[in-house]
């Protein structure tokens, strides 16, 4: 069976880390990134951005907003955060997330950890920027 591809891990992550989300100093690096809770695996990302940007043009609704980070000598930083806004936007990562893992050779997500997974994001939000 082949490895999940890099735009499959995202979408596992969006779903996993829910409303939450991510940004880019916390996938940065190959060697920590997001690992992942239900299932072995690690995402990590250069250009997060651009994942997000790829992710858009599936088809997948991603939010964002400004996150600042304040670094160790009290200076701070403009990240954006990016998450799957509601459950809707959910249904449709499950559903690209399922179709990448059946095309390597994998079982879709169990019924069970998908539910847990989209069940977390509410029903709509209305007022957020998405892309």
């Amino acid at each position: 069976m082949k490895q999940p591809t890099k735009l499959e891990n995202s979408l596992y992550a969006f779903l996993e880390t829910g409303l939450k989300g991510l940004r880019q100093i916390e996938v940065a690096s190959p060697y920590k990134g997001y690992p992942f809770q239900h299932q072995p695996g690690l995402f990590w990302s250069s250009c997060l951005n651009t994942d997000v940007s790829r992710l858009g043009k599936q088809g997948i609704v991603i939010a964002r907003h400004q996150d600042p980070y304040t670094r160790k000598d009290g200076d701070q930083a403009n990240f954006k955060r990016y998450r799957l806004p509601d459950r809707k936007a959910a249904r449709e990562a499950l559903n690209h997330l399922n179709q990448y893992r059946v095309k390597r050779g994998a079982e879709p997500l169990s019924n069970d950890l998908a539910s847990m997974l989209v069940d977390q994001f509410p029903d709509t939000v209305p007022h957020e920027q998405a892309s």
